[in-house]
């Protein structure tokens, strides 16, 4: 049996960065990523040493929230829209983007994933990641300029 609880405890900033691009508050990201590394130790069987164990552990967040909305759509629960009023210094930042978007930012940008490394832990094609980056590379240049202009 492979023991990655090793890999999961020098995993967890990056794997809590992520999930922050899902959910909509930092407690809902720190039980995403308990709920999901809980099952990847569970899961831990699966792993077979081959590739990242990155992409797994990013990948299934990803699973985890997107069956953990389902959940609360079948029993009728609203879905909270994700924070866009964080606080931070002067402008907008990557957290404020589009979930897509930030999270493509964040896996190619931030985490150095590959376009096509990032797409299957997103669960989309290389390109829609290609177009999320180009829009939110986009937005964010928008904020920089619009930001800059108020400081003059």
């Amino acid at each position: 049996m492979n023991d990655i609880r090793r890999d999961l405890v020098a995993l967890l900033p990056r794997l809590r960065r992520f999930a922050l691009t899902l959910t909509s508050t930092a407690v809902e990201a720190d039980e995403l990523v308990r709920q999901a590394t809980a099952q990847a130790i569970g899961k831990s069987y699966l792993w077979k040493g081959e590739g990242r164990i990155e992409n797994w552990l990013f990948s299934l967040i990803r699973t985890t929230h997107a069956e953990e909305l389902k959940k609360r759509l079948r029993r009728g629960e609203p879905v909270a829209a994700r924070d866009t009023t964080r606080g931070n210094i002067g402008a907008r930042n990557v957290l404020d983007l589009d979930e897509d978007w930030s999270s493509a930012l964040l896996l190619v940008d931030v985490e150095g994933f590959s376009y096509s490394e990032a797409a299957a832990i997103m669960g989309v094609s290389s390109e829609t990641i290609a177009s999320c980056l180009c829009a939110a590379r986009l937005d964010l240049s928008v904020m920089g300029s619009e930001s800059s202009e108020r400081r003059a």
